[in-house]
Parts: C-alpha cells; sequence; structure tokens
C-alpha cells in the first residue's frame, strides 16, 4: 500500500504546480501555525500552483496533536472554497489532517463516525503530500492519527481514500528542522522501521524497506541532529522515514506504538519522543520473540551478530539524543493505568506485536515505566 507515485530528491517540490494542475484547479494547502510559513515553503508551494494556473487556499490550523475538530473545521474551508485537490505539507500531524480533509470530502458523516470505526467509502478527492520532518512516513500510509479532545483518545481512522495520490519527498524541505524535533521524529522513524521487521505481518517485500531504513538512519539521524544543513544526513533521513513508512503500510506496527499513543495523549508528550524512550524496553520485552531479526539489523550495521548488540546500540543513541522520559514526573500514576491498558490492548499495532501483549504484561510495564 502506497501513494499512486512517489518522488524523492532534492528540488522535487518545484514539480508541485505541474502535477497539482493534472489533478485539479483549486487547491487547499493544509499545513501548521507557523512553521512552513516561516521557513519560506508555503511562498514557494503557493507560488508553484499558483504559477499552474490554479486556485490556492490555506488551512493554516493544523496543532501538534491533530483533533477532529481540526479536521472538520478543514473540510468547511475545503468545502466553502469548492476546492478539489489538498496539498498538505509539514509534519506527520499536517499530513494527517491533510489526508482526512480530502478522503472525507465528498462524505456527508462526521469524522467521528469513521474515528469510531466506520469504513471510509469511495476514493476521496487528490491528495499531494509534502513531508516537512522525516519521522513519519504519512505521505504514502492509508491512515490519519488524530485526537478525541473530549475523551482524550488518541487513534488512526484508516482506509485506501487516506493514500495519497502524489508524494513529493525532498530532502530541501527538513533542513529547517530543529535539532529536538529532528531527533524525535529520526526516533519515530527508526521504530517504525524496526516494529514493521519484527511485526507479525512482517513479509519480503517490507523487510526490505525496512532494512534499508534502518541502516539510512542510523548513517543520518546524529549528522542531521547535529547539522541541519547536512544535506547528505537530510537524504538519508527523508528516505529512511519514507522506507519505514512504506514498510509499516504493509506489515503494521508493534507495542511501541500501541503504548505510545495513550501516553502521548494523556501526558501531552511528544510522539516521536515517547516512541524512543519506549523503544529500548519494548526492544528488550520482544527479544524472545525476535532475536534473530535484531540479531540480522545488528549485522547490518556492523555492530555484531546478536540481538544484544542492537539493543545496546538503540539505548546509546536514544540517550545521546536525550529523548529519555522520567513518566513518573510527566505524570504517570498508577489511577490512569486502566485508561492506557484499554487503547493499548484495542490497538491495530499491540496486534501485531511479535510477542502476545496482555493485561498483566502492559500493566506491569506501566509499573516499571513508574519506578
Amino acid at each position: 500500500r502506497c501513494a499512486r507515485e512517489v518522488f524523492f530528491g532534492k528540488g522535487v517540490r518545484g514539480r508541485l504546480g505541474k502535477h497539482a494542475a493534472l489533478l485539479g484547479e483549486r487547491a487547499l494547502i493544509v499545513c501548521g501555525r507557523t512553521a512552513l510559513r516561516a521557513s519560506g515553503a508555503l511562498d514557494e508551494l503557493r507560488a508553484s500552483l499558483e504559477g499552474a494556473d490554479m486556485s490556492v487556499t490555506v488551512f493554516d490550523q493544523v496543532e501538534s496533536e491533530p483533533s477532529l475538530a481540526t479536521v472538520e473545521r478543514g473540510r468547511a474551508a475545503f468545502a466553502a472554497e469548492c476546492c478539489d485537490l489538498v496539498v498538505a505539507a509539514g509534519g506527520g500531524s499536517a499530513l494527517d489532517v491533510g489526508k482526512a480533509i480530502a478522503a472525507l470530502a465528498p462524505l456527508t458523516e462526521p469524522v467521528a463516525h469513521f474515528f469510531a470505526g466506520a469504513e471510509i467509502t469511495g476514493p476521496g478527492r487528490p491528495c499531494i503530500a509534502l513531508p516537512t520532518t522525516a519521522g513519519t512516513g504519512a505521505e504514502v500510509t492509508p491512515n490519519s492519527v488524530l485526537t478525541d479532545t473530549a475523551s482524550g483518545l488518541k487513534a488512526s481512522i484508516r482506509g485506501h481514500a487516506l493514500l495519497p495520490e502524489i508524494a513529493l519527498v525532498d530532502p530541501e524541505l527538513t533542513v529547517t528542522c530543529p535539532p529536538d524535533q529532528t531527533a524525535y521524529s529520526g526516533l519515530d522513524a527508526l521504530t517504525q522501521a524496526i516494529e514493521a521487521y519484527v511485526s507479525l505481518g512482517a513479509n519480503p517485500v517490507s523487510d526490505a524497506w525496512a532494512e534499508e531504513s534502518v541502516r539510512r538512519i542510523a548513517r543520518g539521524l546524529r549528522a542531521a541532529v547535529a547539522n541541519g544543513a547536512d544535506l547528505e544526513a537530510r537524504t538519508d533521513m527523508a528516505l529512511g522515514s519514507l522506507l519505514a513508512g512504506l514498510a509499516l503500510a504493509s506489515a503494521r506496527l508493534g507495542l511501541v506504538h500501541g503504548l505510545a499513543h495513550p501516553l502521548g495523549a494523556l501526558y501531552h508528550l511528544p510522539h516521536g519522543r515517547v516512541c524512543g524512550a519506549l523503544l529500548p524496553a519494548i526492544m528488550r520485552f520482544n527479544k524472545q520473540a525476535a532475536e534473530a531479526k535484531y540479531a540480522r539489523l545488528a549485522s547490518l550495521l556492523g555492530l555484531g551478530e546478536d540481538a544484544e548488540a542492537l539493543l545496546s546500540w538503540v539505548s546509546a543513541l536514544v540517550e545521546e539524543l536525550d529523548a529519555n522520559i522520567d513518566f513518573k514526573a510527566a505524570g504517570l500514576r498508577a489511577e490512569d493505568f486502566d485508561a492506557i491498558i484499554g487503547p493499548t490492548l484495542a490497538s491495530g499495532s499491540t496486534k501485531h506485536n511479535p510477542r502476545p501483549v496482555d493485561e498483566a504484561s502492559v500493566r506491569e510495564f506501566l509499573v516499571e515505566l513508574m519506578a
């Protein structure tokens, strides 16, 4: 499962107008409130669209943890301006909101209807996705992660209509991403690659993507954090994130993401940092079921020939990037366990974890996080 067409490389954002003009006449650019505008990329993308004789409206209300209400506001803007195409540009949140607006544009039901599990029918409207971070791989995945602010639940809506028509993955769009966001996004991508690699849904194709993703991220992440202008490192990270997205779209994920969503939503923690903080311990939990594949990754990275070498490397990387979290200090308490365990066990990611997960194992893990 993938976007219909993927274009990767320095400068591919310049093709936006050309591609968009083949899909519609009135574009809605969906982005965050400040970053895309501050970098100058918003003006550049708008000019490309207008240069192709397209009408352009900007919806720049996407927050870091996008809500169902934000999607509804975007749908209203899309309809009010008679748009026929979404251009989603930004981090994973902007891409997820843009994809949801495009997928649900022809439908009358509220997004809450699909958040509750209803199937998204029909092809939706075209969406072109341009990631500005190297992390979620949302430009090629058939899901949108949203939060119901009333219940605090963070989960995905899913469906073929959420796949972008075109992904333009330009490493130059990521060079202004700040060091902490680069680190956390990169750890999210690494987690996705590793989880997809050992997922119960893993297959020969997703394995090939995941292996190359881990190799690229291992080579580029530290350098991209240290020097955001290092285009070689940014290219490795953009490609690593893209490949991780392709892998997870085919294989699904695991317990890290099953647990990261409720923890992040409840305590307002950055998703990528939560993933990085959880990854070493959950890899150790999964070691008995995934040892051979962990050893394979260790060998590919030149770390040694056993799983323990990979676990040590991941732990050191998380520590170096200052991504560890004191969950107790962040607010984790025993009274919240039931609110965390339920969504974790219901998650499709958890259901694909290589080692079976039950209520007792999640509760035990939460107790360890509080130690």
